[in-house]
């Protein structure tokens, strides 16, 4: 009994060393993927051939061509997901309309909550053009939630609509 619980120690330390070390190797290829993966995201919501984002912080860019304004894009959490954290970046013009918003990070149901995903289905488009005027957290307003997956459309929703009331405060 002794050895075989000494052999289950063992094999979970060497275990957790390996993994350890292997992330440790691997961690400025894995950031420098998630930043990619961001500015792909980003390039593809600004929907421009010419332009230069300038950042303001890791979550926050001002869009620019030639030195002029055209934007900018941040990013927004939402914690009401129905399993968890949804991390978008939107990007808006210069008067505070939307231009675009990719989900870059969720942990929804492959099938029925996954449709916020762009690979997956479009849903996510119909954001382009709107503002907070548009006002489209009120049970009548055109935004399609989608049957089974209510909970996740909501919380995206919400999101989108909180991030942009505070940015064009």
């Amino acid at each position: 009994m002794k050895l075989q619980v000494l052999t289950l120690v063992l094999l979970t330390f060497t275990c957790g060393v390996l993994v350890t070390g292997f992330y440790t190797i691997k961690r400025e290829e894995i950031e420098q993927n998630r930043k990619d993966f961001s500015l792909k995201s980003i390039k593809q919501i600004v929907n421009q051939d010419q332009f230069e984002l300038v950042p303001i912080n890791a979550t926050r860019y001002i869009i620019q061509n030639e030195d002029t304004y055209i934007g900018t894009v941040f990013q927004s959490t939402s914690l009401s997901g129905y399993n968890g954290e949804i991390i978008l970046w939107i990007a808006t013009d210069g008067e505070g309309y939307i231009r675009g918003v990719r989900v870059v990070k969720h942990k929804e149901t492959p099938g029925i909550g996954d449709l916020i995903d762009i690979e997956v289905s479009d849903w996510i488009n119909q954001f382009i053009g709107m503002s907070p005027q548009n006002n489209w957290m009120h049970e009548d307003s055109d935004i399609d939630h989608v049957a089974g997956a209510t909970v996740t459309t909501r919380a995206v929703a919400k999101a989108i609509f909180d991030a942009l009331t505070i940015e064009n405060q």
